[in-house]
């Protein structure tokens, strides 16, 4: 579907730095267990036209009010899971920021285009794979203690079998934020509350 979804962006006139927003986006949509706005990632571009390299620093970055405390206890050894789970496992993200820049930057069509695959994607939803029905199982207790998670990637309360049909029609509404207000729709207004 991500692959899909880059040839779509191409074939609409956008380039390969719409493209690949759109291969991001997309992947955000339908490998919840690897991709998603609420992490980051590198970016390595080349513009041909004249021969620019660029790296797109788009990972994580701590909160504000992160101290070394909150990651060990009074003996000074590390605590268990704090950087794995919980709020202080929590980031800034930085995929967002990145997909509003380089469409910005380098892209040669509005954010909302090359995001268009993605929300319909996760509006309308699409079949999981055996892949994902495997991690949904492995998960499935953890995903089952958060009543949205839950509700978003469990079919009721059990992991899915593959086919199963994936929505997600908050993540369609954070996209289209995106979409319409760039940095401010992730990382502002309702989404950031």
């Amino acid at each position: 579907l991500a692959t899909a979804a880059g040839h779509e962006i191409l074939k609409r006139g956008g380039n390969a730095f719409d493209a690949a927003v759109a291969v991001a986006a997309v992947l955000a949509v339908v490998e919840p267990y690897a991709s998603g706005l609420g992490g980051g990632g590198l970016w390595l571009l080349h513009r041909a036209a004249d021969g620019r390299h660029v790296m797109v620093d788009a990972r994580e970055t701590a909160p504000a009010g992160v101290t070394p405390e909150l990651y060990v206890d009074a003996s000074g050894k590390p605590i268990r899971a704090a950087t794995t789970q919980g709020g202080t496992a929590a980031a800034i993200p930085g995929a967002a920021a990145a997909l509003v820049h380089v469409t910005g930057r380098y892209g040669g069509l509005p954010l909302g285009a090359s995001l268009a695959p993605a929300v319909r994607h996760a509006r309308d939803g699409f079949p999981v794979d055996e892949r994902y029905a495997r991690l949904a199982g492995l998960r499935e207790r953890l995903l089952r203690q958060n009543p949205d998670a839950s509700r978003i990637f469990l079919d009721g309360d059990r992991a899915p079998r593959a086919g199963w049909l994936l929505r997600q029609p908050e993540l369609a509404e954070t996209l289209e934020l995106l979409a319409r207000d760039g940095n401010g729709g992730f990382y502002g207004g309702p989404v950031a509350r």
